[in-house]
């Protein structure tokens, strides 16, 4: 009995030495400690001893055993769980531990010069149209997917279907886009005898639009897992992916801007947030990368906190955002990326450095511990003075004062050369020259590829009402569609016929849309005769002649003659006259024995 209650007394005394290394927090020692332990555990005792005769010991003696090892068991197993804790703790230690050093030496720039992808297909859309630049962004299966959806999801609503095709879909977004040239108070003054718009209102009734609105879908309901419905835009998912996908399918530009995007959105919906610094305050934020062109490449939806337990990463939740932005840029290309300082932290500047991507933003100075540079002695030496400080990392900070000291970091620009900008000077009233370092011109230059893009998509966007909210992030996908297909057709021009002068936004937006309502599809009449002949309204006489898209002259659909008031020929270079005119066209064209400038004029290449 004696010797029993010496092996207790012993192991008692092994299991204390480890709980006090473990308190120690030195968890090399915790592992040896566990391997000697075990070694001696299976050497020196077991939890059931037996007798040289086989027989076993007394009941009260197997009692106490068997409480003795129980009561072992429960104590060995706070270790693992405290080493787990401290591992984690160390973790962390190790992320805290990494501190920068800043000192004022000389900035060496490295060399990043950038290496362009090479852009395949830019002669082959020499001959394209802006309906085919849209519909490399919005292909036909995403339309035609988005009709099955719809027709699906009109039954499982309403028990039957709407019937509907890829072409009307396009139309609905041709209509769309023509709404946002020429806005009106509400969609339903599109019909209105009055103010009625044909380029809206001869497409497609309003009721039938009114219903294609209330029913468009992408996802089926039935279908969706639960884990993927712990996504909060699974009812948009597919869309959007796929058309991310076709937008980073466009070679990369050099230089990209981090940004928020905002869309506006007043309702009720879990996603909804408010910035008061922003000019529409109420909506959807999205993170978005743009080239300097204003052209799109990445984006994602921001659905806050997805994992709240998650432990917290060195570059932060807005860090985290640029890595995501940024990790579908291609490697080793020297790409310069740009954000302002509620993204930029130390710990980002020099991952995105690893990985082979240069960053320039504004920074926050409560975000870089033992960096000081004194505000009082800049604001004493005036406007334009500058200070600077280096890392370890070859990093550099600078700090401007402008009207206000103005904080910089980068990881390949620094302050030479100096330039000059012109400011106002209250007290002389007249302008001065301002020294400026170049990181500073250099972020000036290239940050705004996100602004310039809200600003495009602001111009010509209509803004329609919906329960759903969800419906006014795809609305806005489509803008940004059209905007990015613009940026693509200026780009190619500019490679192409630097000489011609592209098309500008408004007259490449027409012409979209026209093709979306147009191209392939029948003429329909829309609503009810008129009640009685005396009011129909007398046609003019003279039809005015209006050019239309490639694609809807060569689309081979309704494209039948009328005999009209003669005029002169769209197609002939001589002065020739005709009285055949082309409904679908608007226009007169010759068709008798000498010339048939009406085929001639519909005719694929």
């Amino acid at each position: 009995m004696s010797k029993r209650i010496e092996e207790e007394v012993r192991k008692q005394t092994y299991i204390e030495n480890v709980i006090n290394m473990i308190m120690d927090g030195n968890s090399s020692d915790i592992e040896q400690l566990g391997e000697d332990d075990e070694e001696e555990d299976e050497e020196e005792w077991s939890p059931q001893a037996m007798h040289d005769d086989g027989s076993s010991d007394s009941s009260d003696e197997e009692d106490y055993q068997e409480e003795s090892v129980a009561q072992t068991s429960t104590e060995v197993e706070i270790p693992t769980t405290t080493q787990d804790t401290i591992r984690k703790e160390s973790v962390k230690a190790n992320a805290q531990r990494k501190e920068y050093r800043w000192r004022k030496i000389n900035y060496q720039a490295p060399s990043i010069n950038f290496i362009a992808s090479v852009e395949e297909g830019t002669e082959d859309r020499c001959d394209w149209t802006p309906y085919m630049y849209f519909k490399q962004f919005v292909t036909d299966e995403m339309l035609e997917e988005t009709a099955e959806q719809t027709n699906l999801y009109s039954v499982q609503k309403e028990g039957k279907s709407v019937n509907t095709t890829a072409k009307e879909i396009e139309q609905v977004l041709g209509m769309y886009i023509h709404m946002g040239l020429v806005q009106m108070s509400s969609v339903r003054a599109y019909w209105e005898m009055a103010i009625r718009l044909p380029a809206v209102c001869h497409v497609m009734s309003r009721d039938r639009f009114l219903k294609l609105l209330t029913v468009i879908h992408f996802q089926d309901n039935l279908s969706v897992s639960d884990d993927a419905k712990k996504d909060k835009l699974w009812k948009l998912r597919p869309w959007l992916q796929k058309l991310r996908e076709q937008f980073l399918y466009i070679p990369p530009e050099e230089s990209h801007a981090v940004d928020e995007i905002m869309v506006p959105f007043k309702g009720k919906s879990h996603l909804r947030v408010y910035m008061p610094a922003k000019p529409h305050k109420w909506g959807f934020k999205m993170w978005g990368r743009a080239g300097q062109s204003g052209f799109l490449y990445d984006f994602d939806i921001c659905q806050g906190a997805e994992n709240p337990d998650r432990e917290k990463s060195e570059v932060g939740v807005t860090g985290e955002a640029v890595l995501k932005m940024t990790s579908t840029l291609p490697a080793g290309k020297n790409h310069k990326v740009f954000a302002d300082n509620y993204f930029t932290s130390v710990p980002l500047v020099q991952h995105l450095k690893e990985g082979g991507i240069h960053y320039v933003g504004t920074i926050r100075m409560n975000r870089m511990k033992h960096c000081t540079m004194d505000e009082k002695e800049l604001k004493k030496n005036g406007r334009g003075s500058m200070d600077f400080r280096v890392n370890q990392e070859n990093n550099i900070v600078v700090r401007w004062y402008d009207n206000k000291a103005v904080n910089l970091i980068s990881s390949f620009v620094g302050i030479e050369p100096v330039g000059n900008v012109k400011r106002w000077d209250r007290k002389s009233k007249t302008h001065i020259m301002v020294p400026r370092p170049a990181i500073v011109e250099t972020y000036n230059k290239f940050m705004g590829g996100v602004d310039l893009l809200d600003m495009l998509s602001a111009l010509y966007k209509f803004s329609f009402r919906s329960r759903r909210w969800y419906m006014y992030i795809w609305w806005h996908t489509v803008t940004v569609a059209v905007i990015n297909a613009w940026n693509l057709y200026r780009r190619d021009q500019k490679k192409l016929n630097p000489k011609k002068k592209p098309v500008p936004l408004q007259r490449f937006q027409a012409l979209v849309g026209t093709s979306l309502t147009s191209t392939g599809k029948a003429k329909i009449r829309c609503g009810r005769p008129l009640s009685s002949p005396e009011e129909t309204p007398t046609p003019p006489r003279k039809r005015l002649s209006c050019s239309v898209p490639l694609d809807v002259r060569r689309d081979g659909i309704d494209h039948f003659p009328i005999w009209e008031t003669r005029q002169r020929c769209k197609h002939c270079t001589g002065n020739h006259f005709s009285h055949v005119y082309c409904e679908k066209c608007k226009g007169h064209l010759c068709l008798n024995k000498d010339r048939n400038c009406f085929c001639a004029y519909h005719k694929m290449k």
